[in-house]
């Protein structure tokens, strides 16, 4: 899942060109991210799903650019926000009347009932089904005034994958910081090896109990698709049960 070679691979998998601004040379951790999108979009196209940008027009080609993770643009106009109506999904997953959000290196906004703080933890790929989103009012970011914002959510539908292709140190480590904060299930933890014990147990207190592992595409791919296949078939649940209710 880190090299050029798995890259090459994937792009071969998923039913549209790929085209990617590396912006610099890509770093194994680029491949990760860019790779773990990739394979994700492979997985919920095995599950039946169709492919359209976030205005509904079929893609033909996918265009990548992993940017720096960070909240606002300078003139704070664009919020990469999970479920704020102006970060978009890079592209939406169709299975017939399910339709899956997909993000690729965006943040949650993350609110605490106990103190003033918020939370941004970002991740390589996160799912969302647009038929669950439930939108609620929040003071806008890293504002002190009354200015509002419209938050859309759906926490029983929301996979977590994060990619990480060495030990969770430093600025790693600090991204975790919020996702405890998230009442997801569904959070898987990529990586190339199995981490250290207290990484380990960074990940569990922080909701991640389900970590796959695998130096490429081969090693990680089973345990991946499976993961994609369950969530798949329990939010197709949630919506026929909606439906007959």
């Amino acid at each position: 899942m880190w090299s050029r070679a798995d890259f090459d691979m994937l792009t071969r998998m998923v039913p549209f060109a790929v085209s990617v601004d590396w912006d610099v040379r890509p770093s194994a951790l680029k491949y990760g991210h860019v790779n773990s999108l990739l394979a994700m979009i492979r997985a919920l196209h095995d599950q039946g799903g169709a492919f359209v940008d976030s205005k509904g027009r079929s893609i033909s080609t996918l265009r990548v650019a992993p940017l720096k993770r960070k909240l606002t643009d300078r003139q704070k106009r664009q919020f990469s926000i999970v479920g704020h109506n102006t970060a978009r999904p890079i592209l939406i997953a169709i299975m017939g009347k399910l339709q899956v959000d997909v993000y690729f290196n965006q943040h949650f906004f993350v609110e605490t009932a106990t103190t003033y703080r918020q939370y941004f933890p970002s991740a390589s790929v996160i799912l969302q089904p647009r038929n669950f989103l439930m939108s609620h009012l929040v003071p806008s970011p890293g504002s002190w005034g009354s200015d509002m914002i419209s938050l859309t959510c759906d926490w029983s539908g929301t996979f977590i994958l994060e990619a990480a292709v060495s030990d969770l140190t430093g600025r790693v480590r600090r991204n975790f910081r919020g996702y405890k904060l998230i009442p997801a299930k569904d959070k898987y933890f990529l990586a190339r090896r199995r981490p250290p014990v207290s990484e380990q147990r960074l990940l569990k207190n922080n909701g991640f109990t389900k970590v796959i592992l695998g130096d490429d595409v081969g090693m990680c791919w089973p345990s991946l698709s499976r993961a994609v296949a369950c969530y798949i078939r329990n939010q197709s649940a949630r919506l026929n049960k909606k439906g007959s209710a």
